[in-house]
């Protein structure tokens, strides 16, 4: 599903992302961790191509992307198609409602019929377990509600892929576990998943599979299990004594 070959990436004389190698199961939940600044974020946004990476060579389903070079117009509509996005801070649409968020990309990017997509909204606004705030406005709604629109109107686009950045780091602990539970959920339906995030309890609960980044590389990996009771690098072991606190 997600294969990844020595990519770089930097900015200005900063070597962000050194080298990475990645490979990723359909089907299958992945967890990135690591320190601030060891390039987990610029992943994600090179793999969805919000940022250009240097070299090396991305391929998500049939699509493959060279290093050097940014993607045509066309390979991001593709790209965009196939890889839905949940970002941090939700970028929900502050005029429209819960549903009209969720229904925008299948109305005009899918040009789905209005009431096919009315009708698909209303049922991942119901998998979510938002339908009673359907018409609420992304101000009437908690943090931990707007997150899990943003995590709906993610899959209205029938991706096969989503990516998620940071997905409850903004979120008050009690919220927190909304969104675990939602993502829990499509780990074992089997959404593919590729998750950056500091939750330790979520990479616990939700991944098939944990990935330590340092210094732009993978420096370690293995299921939750491995990583967390038995990690092999002094860098992880460092990491999770620091989280632990």
């Amino acid at each position: 599903m997600i294969t990844v070959e020595a990519l770089t990436k930097s900015f200005g004389s900063t070597r962000v992302l050194d080298g990475l190698d990645h490979r990723q199961a359909a089907g299958e939940t992945v967890a990135l961790i690591g320190p601030s600044g060891c390039g987990k974020s610029t992943f994600l946004r090179c793999l969805n191509q919000l940022e250009t990476h240097d070299t090396g060579r991305i391929t998500i389903g049939d699509l493959t992307l060279e290093g050097g070079r940014a993607a045509t117009t066309e390979q991001q509509r593709q790209l965009r198609l196939r890889a839905g996005m949940v970002f941090q801070q939700f970028h929900l649409f502050p005029h429209r409602t819960a549903l009209e968020n969720v229904m925008e990309g299948p109305l005009h990017i899918l040009r789905e019929p209005r009431a096919e997509a009315e009708a698909r909204a209303r049922d991942l606004l119901a998998k979510v377990d938002l339908s009673a705030r359907a018409d609420h406005l992304p101000g009437q709604l908690s943090g931990g509600q707007q997150q899990r629109v943003a995590i709906a109107r993610a899959l209205a686009m029938r991706p096969q892929l989503l990516l998620l950045d940071e997905p409850t780091s903004a979120l008050d602990p009690e919220l927190r576990d909304e969104v675990r539970s939602v993502l829990r959920q499509l780990a074992e339906e089997g959404m593919t998943m590729l998750v950056v995030t500091h939750d330790m309890q979520l990479a616990r609960e939700v991944a098939d599979q944990v990935v330590f980044l340092h210094q732009g590389r993978v420096a370690e990996s293995g299921t939750p299990e491995a990583i967390f009771n038995a990690p092999t690098h002094e860098r992880t072991r460092d990491f999770l004594r620091k989280v632990r606190g």
